[in-house]
């Protein structure tokens, strides 16, 4: 009896812990770094990106921008995408309303570039990210060595 609960007990762990690493949005690699270039000189140009880690390698992270989906980073990955100029909320698809994980407000301007980081918060049954703004000589070191990605 108290083996079977005890097996029972850390099958309960084992499926609450894969569920917080369930694959994400099917993405595809698409190229490699070019620079914080602008190519649609009417609008601006947001880069997310997320740097290669062992911790939470598994996890992809899918990232919203105004509540829709707009891409998705797997382990050591980053994607752009052109805007028209306006306010927007970059957050990872993960439990933010209960606390776990927080975006960031951009104000974007035409024919400029802005980068956010998507950076790693754990917590036992969920996974978890944060988005913050990051300047772009930061930007510049760090992600030229990441892979692109695009949604499939």
């Amino acid at each position: 009896m108290k083996i079977s609960v005890i097996k029972m007990l850390v099958i309960s762990l084992l499926v609450a812990g894969l569920m917080g690493c369930t694959i994400a949005t099917p993405v595809i690699t698409g190229g490699s770094y070019e620079g914080l270039t602008n190519t649609a000189p009417e609008k601006g140009t947001i880069f997310v990106y997320r740097d290669s880690s062992f911790a939470g390698a598994a996890n992809q992270y899918d990232v919203m921008v105004n509540g829709v989906l707009a891409g998705s980073l797997p382990n050591g990955s980053f994607f752009s995408i052109d805007v028209d100029p306006g306010e927007y909320k970059v957050e990872p698809r993960t439990l933010t309303a209960f606390g776990f994980g927080k975006g960031s407000v951009i104000t974007v301007e035409q024919g400029k570039s802005y980068c956010l980081k998507l950076t790693l918060n754990f917590c036992v049954q969920c996974k978890s990210a944060d988005i913050n703004i990051v300047d772009a000589e930061q930007c510049d070191s760090e992600i030229k060595t990441l892979k692109k990605v695009q949604l499939k």
